[in-house]
């Protein structure tokens, strides 16, 4: 449990109109929306993008789960913002099942805009079994 409350280092990134194009395409919209669609975050950010949870949390992709996510909105995210996130691992469960243990990893990503106010906070659930 000693990662819980660590932050990883911020870094910066950029709505691609491009790529939301290409999603919201890819699910029958014929054009990108006037804002950045809610689901395109987690698209922006990636595991190409920032901290790698996997390595950082030492979790086996082939033991991961996707727990879900879940987000709290400030206001929708324009196309020209420019968004800093930090990612900070907010708490981390351990339990036994009856197949062995289970381990849940709760990670809170804060996207603040260029006057440092935030916009959205995101909670990625990450599970790991042995």
């Amino acid at each position: 449990m000693e990662k819980q409350g660590v932050s990883f280092p911020s870094y910066t990134v950029v709505p691609n109109r491009h790529l939301a194009d290409l999603i919201t395409r890819g699910t029958g919209i014929d054009r990108v929306p006037d804002n950045v669609p809610p689901t395109y975050m987690i698209f922006l950010r990636g595991e190409s993008v920032g901290v790698n949870l996997f390595e950082e949390l030492d979790i086996p992709r082939q033991k991961a789960l996707h727990g879900g996510q879940r987000y709290d909105w400030a206001r929708p995210v324009e196309w020209d913002d420019t968004l800093t996130v930090t990612a900070r691992v907010a708490s981390i469960v351990e339990k036994q099942g009856k197949s062995g243990r289970i381990w849940f990893a709760d990670i809170e990503f804060a996207y603040d805009d260029s006057q440092g106010k935030r916009v959205l906070t995101e909670i990625t659930r990450l599970i790991e079994r042995e």
